[in-house]
């Protein structure tokens, strides 16, 4: 009897682990999905970072280190994708500090903030990470800009309307984008880790993580081929660097994040289907 439970136990604990990294595999996919759309958004001087919702997300449900590594891999697209050009032109070790700081920090923090309300309220747990996740994220970058680039921001700042370094680096580099940022990571986040964390039953859980991400893939696909389209048509109003390569990149990782999900809707029903036939 004792060799059967501890037999069960060890199957859920490697189901559980199986669960947790194929959501951080699609959550990873969502990540790079998400920062190369947010590339064809832009407010102001620069794009917004539409990555921060899944990292609050992974961060959340899957732990603090998850979510420096979402925050990691966001900092690795904005990197490669050329959005961090106009810095890396000034200085390449500092923009790279700084890009990879501020995505690795966004993430962990995060996590810990999560972490520090979960077993009181999971919901106000995730609208902290949540309002957190931009916090850091500018706040980090804000400093690697004092740090690194203060001189340059000056000469950028002549002839702006600023009035000073500082006013110039608030109003016209992350002003917009932060209340904006802000405002998606806060409506977003607490709504879909709720919907994601709305079943203690496993296989219920991964029922809704397909659906959800199948939902997400579907309109990631779309969205990534109309801009695929229109790209190859010669159509780039943000102008955003290798349109084409950039788009293709995207619809696959979407690819990527329709066929995990529908994988994970058809595994989830085939076991709660199974499950409920044993309970008769």
């Amino acid at each position: 009897m004792s060799n059967a439970i501890t037999t069960n136990d060890s199957r859920k604990t490697s189901s559980d682990k199986i669960r947790r990294l194929t959501l951080a595999a699609l959550l990873t996919a969502v990540v790079v999905v998400l920062a190369l759309l947010g590339t064809a958004i832009r407010f102001g001087t620069f794009n917004l970072n539409l990555a921060l919702v899944p990292i609050v997300i992974g961060a959340a449900m899957l732990g603090v280190w998850y979510g420096a590594w979402f925050g990691f891999v966001n900092a690795v697209v904005i990197l490669l994708s050329g959005d961090a050009a106009p810095f890396l032109a000034v200085n390449v070790a500092g923009t790279i500090v700084t890009v990879l700081a501020k995505g690795i920090l966004a993430g962990l923090v995060s996590g810990l903030a999560y972490k520090l309300l979960e077993h009181k309220n999971k919901y106000a747990a995730v609208v902290l990470a949540a309002l957190v996740c931009p916090l850091v994220n500018t706040g980090v970058f804000l400093i690697g800009c004092r740090i690194f680039f203060w001189d340059t921001l000056h000469t950028w700042s002549q002839g702006s309307g600023a009035g000073s370094t500082f006013a110039y680096a608030i109003l016209f580099l992350v002003g917009t984008n932060f209340l904006i940022e802000l405002a998606i990571n806060v409506i977003l986040a607490p709504a879909i880790a709720r919907i994601l964390g709305i079943s203690e039953n496993a296989n219920v859980a991964m029922l809704i993580y397909g659906i959800v991400m199948t939902v997400l893939g579907l309109c990631f696909s779309a969205f990534a081929a109309v801009l695929l389209v229109r790209a190859i048509l010669g159509v780039n109003p943000t102008g955003v660097a290798n349109p084409v390569v950039r788009y293709i990149v995207m619809l696959c990782f979407s690819g990527l994040v329709l066929s995990g999900g529908v994988a994970l809707t058809i595994v989830g029903a085939i076991r709660k289907k199974h499950a409920a036939a044993a309970r008769k």
